[in-house]
């Protein structure tokens, strides 16, 4: 009897005890020393210091924070910039995938540190945290309404820091680069776009690139890529580079393509119509410095 109530006891007891929540995804730790805090809070205290490498359970997520469980039962919240999930990865896998193709616009850097998210938007998931200085290639741009504002936008970047990462930034972390023998000639404009659309040889300066890039003023309509197209030739008496065409008042959006038509050098700019979804398409072709309009392709 007594060993029947014994039994009885420990069954009644076992059932009474609180369940484990139920694990939602399973993440790794991806930042070095991230702190396993007792609330949702980057001042709460912390449990536990996990590093690079550590595994976790998730088992809810509230905006920008995972309640997780290390171990058996170790519990607490880790900022989503520090752990990255099973379900985020596969994300960013397919993401990848399908951009695989995608030609760089122009290349960048990081004025300082910023969330690289999954998605444009400010509540989307993080993939990690880029650090200032990260090198990028730019692919796409995109505009939002900023959250809790009426009438302010947020201008995302797809960006590609490696080749096997691809996500958004906030525009306004990152600097464009230019390239350093048309940078004199930039006049304070944002090369959106830069392109090397041929290849000339100077006796005296060596190899050089022609340029078409896509400038734009940085307080220009935040719906469009860039406001005007300049093509860069290089002067050969002279050795200088020098303006062979540029057009001002464009909507231009990416991409800003280029290719061959024949044996001349020709490049692609979409122009933006006033309903904000279509994109008429403009061609343009080389014929030595000189550079002439094809005629207009269907939208």
């Amino acid at each position: 009897m007594k060993v029947v109530f014994t039994l009885l006891l420990v069954v009644l007891l076992t059932s009474c005890a609180p369940k484990p929540a139920p694990v939602l995804d399973h993440a790794t730790v991806i930042a070095k020393n991230a702190s396993l805090r007792l609330k949702n809070s980057s001042t709460s205290r912390t449990l536990r210091v996990l590093d690079t490498g550590d595994k976790v359970d998730v088992l809810e997520r509230q905006e920008n924070w995972y309640r997780v469980r290390y171990g058996a039962d170790v519990e607490g919240w880790m900022e989503e910039s520090t752990v990255l999930t099973n379900g985020t990865k596969n994300r960013i896998q397919g993401l990848v995938a399908s951009s695989q193709n995608q030609e760089p616009q122009n290349t960048a850097v990081l004025k300082q540190a910023a969330n690289f998210r999954i998605e444009p938007g400010r509540s989307t998931a993080i993939i990690r945290r880029l650090q200032s200085g990260t090198k990028l290639e730019v692919l796409e741009r995109a505009t939002l309404p900023r959250p809790g504002s009426p009438s302010s936008h947020d201008v995302w970047l797809k960006v590609r820091p490696s080749p096997t990462e691809i996500g958004w930034v906030l525009s306004g972390a990152i600097e464009f680069n230019i390239p350093s023998d048309i940078a004199q000639y930039s006049e304070e404009y944002t090369y959106a776009t830069v392109k090397v659309i041929n290849r000339v040889h100077d006796p005296v300066a060596g190899e050089i690139n022609w340029y078409v890039v896509g400038e734009r003023r940085p307080s220009h309509d935040p719906n469009v890529d860039f406001e005007g197209i300049r093509v860069f030739t290089w002067n050969m008496k002279r050795h200088r580079y020098e303006t062979a065409f540029r057009v001002k008042g464009l909507r231009g959006v990416y991409p800003l393509e280029i290719g061959q038509d024949g044996v001349n050098p020709m490049f692609r700019v979409y122009d933006l119509d006033e309903d904000g979804t279509t994109k008429t398409p403009h061609e343009y072709v080389m014929y030595g410095v000189i550079v002439r309009a094809k005629k207009a392709l269907p939208s």
